[in-house]
Parts: C-alpha cells; structure tokens; sequence
C-alpha cells in the first residue's frame, strides 16, 4: 500500500530507479579528482568532530577495498553513525572531490550492500522505497513477481513488427528492466518500454482525434 502496488501486474510495472553493475565498480586506486564514480567498500572507521563551529558536526567516514582507502564526509547527520559500523559494506556514488591534497567525497549518496549480492558479480536493481521497507525485501518481493507475472505477459505488437524494428518482446523487456544479465539487454528492455510509451500515447491521441471528426460541428452564422 504504501508503495501502490497493489497487483502482480502494479509490481511489473514499479521499475528501478537505477542499477547496479557489481561487475565493473571503479577501485579505489584508479580514483581520480572530478570523476563521477560508483564504488563499493569496507567501513574502517567512522568519527564525529566539530567543524568549524560548535553547532556544525562532521560525519568521517574511512572506508576501503582492497586496492587504497578513501574518506567520505557529512555534515550534521549523526543518525549515520547509527547505521556506519567498521565492517559495513557501502556502495558510495558521486562525484571525486580533493581536500587538503587527498581525494574525498562530500556528502556522497550511500546504500549498505548485501554481501550476497556484492559476490554475485551481477547488476542489481535499486527501486524506489517507502519508509520502513528494507530495499532487500522488496527486491525479494519484485523477483517473485516478475517470476509469477512475466510468463503471463501477451505482448500487443506482433512479432514480425518486433523482428522488423529491432525490439525485444514484452516479456524479455519486462524481466530484463528488473533483473538484466547486461548492459546491453537492460538497454535493449528500456528501448522496447520507451517504444511502449510513446506508441499508446500516439495511439491515444488518434482516438482523440477520431472522436472528435467524429462529432458534428454546428453551422456558424457569417
């Protein structure tokens, strides 16, 4: 409810906002100031200290994976330091930032990483969450959807259109915009929803216009 999904078919539609590819993560020590990069690491150690002022508090965060470390900051959200323990995996996004000659990220977004997914060297879908639904549970909850649902898919386009234009069918497009084995077949799925799209609301606006002929105009008095 607090997702409206309230059907299979609800769920086969509630697509991810991104993915992530655990097969080509940049490492730490190919890190380079301004780069927007994706990263997964181990915390190392976490800190809370004044900056500058008493009423400004500086989240630090050390983390590391194999290859180097890196410091992430935050200012003034000491709730982090309920959820950043040493030995939490975090997946950091944003952009390459450089304090005092050393690399850092400023405020990066974050999300704690399931070690069964991290070994999986799989893309995994991050989806949209409500308050209180844990991202690993509803992912659980979509996989089986889209297992249930998928095989029960009709597609409306034909399948000579489909080979003549390049698409996937609605099936293949439907599971691989949640769980893609590629790139290139996420890409491909995103392709054949986007043709979707924008072929009913074409089909919408012809219907549209035919009800619309279709009425008689009134005769208008020169």
């Amino acid at each position: 409810e607090k997702l409206n999904l309230f059907t299979i078919q609800d769920a086969l539609h509630y697509f991810p906002r991104r993915h992530i590819d655990y097969s080509s993560l940049e490492p730490i020590q190919r890190l380079r100031y301004g780069a927007e990069v994706t990263i997964i690491a181990t915390i190392q150690s976490v800190n809370v200290q004044p900056f500058r002022n008493r009423d400004t508090k500086l989240i630090r965060v050390v983390l590391a994976d194999g290859t180097g470390s890196i410091e992430c900051n935050w200012f003034n959200q000491l709730w982090l330091t309920e959820k950043f323990k040493p030995g939490v995996v975090l997946q950091i996004s944003g952009k390459v930032d450089q304090y005092l000659g050393r690399l850092i990220f400023s405020s990066p977004d974050w999300e704690e990483v399931e070690q069964e997914t991290l070994h999986t060297g799989r893309i995994v879908p991050i989806y949209p969450l409500a308050a209180s639904i844990p991202e690993k549970s509803l992912r659980k909850w979509l996989f089986q959807a889209v297992q249930i649902g998928v095989p029960l898919i009709e597609d409306p386009l034909p399948t000579d259109l489909l080979h003549r234009i390049k698409l996937l069918d609605l099936k293949t497009a439907i599971h691989a915009a949640h769980f893609p084995e590629t790139q290139v077949e996420l890409a491909a799925a995103q392709n054949r929803l986007a043709f979707d799209e924008i072929l009913f609301m074409q089909l919408g606006f012809l219907r549209q216009r035919s009800e619309w002929q279709g009425q008689p105009a009134p005769q208008l008095a020169v």
